[in-house]
C-alpha cells in the first residue's frame, strides 16, 4: 500500500526526523496519533467516520507554464472549471472540518495557491478555527517575504516549494521565474525563520529528478542549507503518454480511506491524483463533507479497491502513478545515493 513513490527524501535520516519533529511541534501527540491511523487504518479498511486529511484547492489556474504538467494542456482546460475558490465556500469548509477535529489540510492542489487573492486569509482563518496542521504547495513565484513573515506569525506548519534544476534548466522549465532571485528568496525566507527563532513553517523543496540531474552537487550544495529537507520527483505521466501501462497485482490504494480532495469549484474527487475531474463523488456547495465520505460513491469505490479492480474499474486510477509498475533506480551525488521508483520502460526525460 505504497503512496507517493514518486518522491523521495534527499537529505540525510538526521533531516528527516528533526523534519517530523518540527512539523508536529506544539501538537506532537496529536501528530503522532495522526500518523499511526494514516498507515495503520488503510491497511485494516478502515476509513473512519471523517477523512483525517483534505486538500482544498484554493486555485485551479496556474501563473506558470511547465511542459510537463498538465494544467497548461487543453484537455485540463476543457474538464477542470477555471478559477479561485471562493473565501464565503473556504470558510464552510473549514468550518466542518474543525467541527470533525480533521487533523490537517493542504491548501493546494492542481493550481497554484498563491494567486488566490485570499491565500494569506485561508491560512489564518484555518489556524483561527483550530486545524493543527496546515500545508501548502507553491512554486513560490508569488510568495513574497512579507508573506512569508506572516505564514511564521501564522505558524502555517509546512510549506513545498517546487524548484526544478538550476540556472537555465529552472528558468526553462518555470517560466517565467529567474533562477538568482527566487534562491535570493528563499533565502530570506530562511533568514526570516531564523530572526523569529521559528521552525514553522517547516520547508520542503522539491523538484523533478531529470532536472536536477544535470547539476545535482550544485542544486543540493545551494538548498540543503536553505531549507528543512530536499526530495527529488520522478518524472510522471501527468500528460497520459503511455498506451500500455503495467500495473502492480493486487494494488489497494490508501487514499479513499485517508483523504478528499476539494477542488476550487467545490467540487469533490476521489482523490488528488484525479488531475482531471473525471471522478466526482460530491459536491459541497450542495452537500456535507460527511455526506460525501460515507456516501454511496466513496463506498463503492473503497469496495473496489479492497477487491483490488481500481486499475480496471476507475478511470484515475487506471492512469495514476501509484498502482503502476515501476523500478528502483539509483544515482550517486557524492556520498549522496538517490533512490527513485521509476516507471517500467519510460525514460526521464523534461519536455523541452
Amino acid at each position: 500500500m505504497k503512496i507517493n513513490k514518486s518522491s523521495k527524501i534527499a537529505s540525510s535520516q538526521f533531516r528527516r526526523v528533526s523534519f517530523h519533529l518540527k512539523r508536529g511541534k506544539g501538537h506532537l501527540a496529536r501528530y503522532l496519533w495522526n500518523r499511526v491511523r494514516w498507515h495503520v487504518y488503510p491497511r485494516l479498511r478502515m476509513a473512519g467516520s471523517y477523512p483525517d486529511h483534505v486538500d482544498i484547492e484554493l486555485s485551479s489556474v496556474c501563473n506558470m507554464k511547465c511542459p510537463m504538467c498538465f494544467s497548461g494542456t487543453e484537455l485540463f482546460k476543457k474538464s477542470v472549471w477555471q478559477g479561485f475558490m471562493d473565501f464565503s465556500l473556504f470558510c464552510r469548509i473549514i468550518d466542518q472540518l474543525a467541527e470533525r477535529r480533521v487533523y490537517s489540510i493542504r491548501l493546494s492542489w492542481r493550481g497554484e495557491p498563491t494567486v488566490n487573492p485570499h491565500f494569506m486569509d485561508c491560512v489564518s482563518y484555518a489556524r483561527k478555527k483550530g486545524i493543527k496542521e496546515i500545508a501548502s504547495l507553491t512554486n513560490g513565484l508569488r510568495l513574497t517575504p512579507q508573506m512569508f513573515e506572516e505564514l511564521v506569525d501564522l505558524k502555517m506548519d509546512w510549506l513545498t516549494i517546487s524548484f526544478d534544476g538550476v540556472g537555465e534548466t529552472y528558468e526553462r522549465i518555470r517560466v517565467p521565474a529567474k533562477f538568482g532571485e527566487m534562491v535570493d528568496k528563499i533565502r530570506l525566507f530562511s533568514e526570516i525563520k531564523k530572526r523569529k527563532r521559528s521552525v514553522k513553517p517547516v520547508v520542503r523543496l522539491q523538484g523533478i529528478w531529470p532536472a536536477i540531474s544535470e547539476n545535482a552537487h550544485e542544486y543540493f550544495d545551494i538548498f540543503e542549507p536553505l531549507v528543512d529537507e530536499v526530495s527529488v520527483n520522478s518524472l510522471l505521466d501527468y500528460l497520459l503518454n503511455d498506451e500500455r501501462p503495467e500495473y502492480v497485482e493486487n494494488f489497494t490504494c490508501p487514499v479513499p480511506f485517508q483523504r478528499l480532495a476539494i477542488g476550487a469549484d467545490g467540487q469533490v474527487l476521489m482523490c488528488a491524483h484525479d488531475a482531471y475531474g473525471s471522478n466526482p463523488v460530491g459536491d459541497v456547495r450542495k452537500q456535507s463533507i460527511q455526506e460525501v465520505w460515507n456516501g454511496p460513491k466513496m463506498r463503492r469505490i473503497r469496495e473496489i479497491h479492497e477487491n483490488h479492480k481500481g486499475c480496471e474499474l476507475l478511470e484515475p486510477c487506471k492512469v495514476c502513478y501509484e498502482p503502476r509498475k515501476t523500478v528502483e533506480v539509483c544515482y550517486q551525488v557524492g556520498e549522496r545515493s538517490i533512490c527513485l521508483d521509476e516507471l517500467v520502460g519510460r525514460p526521464q526525460v523534461v519536455g523541452k
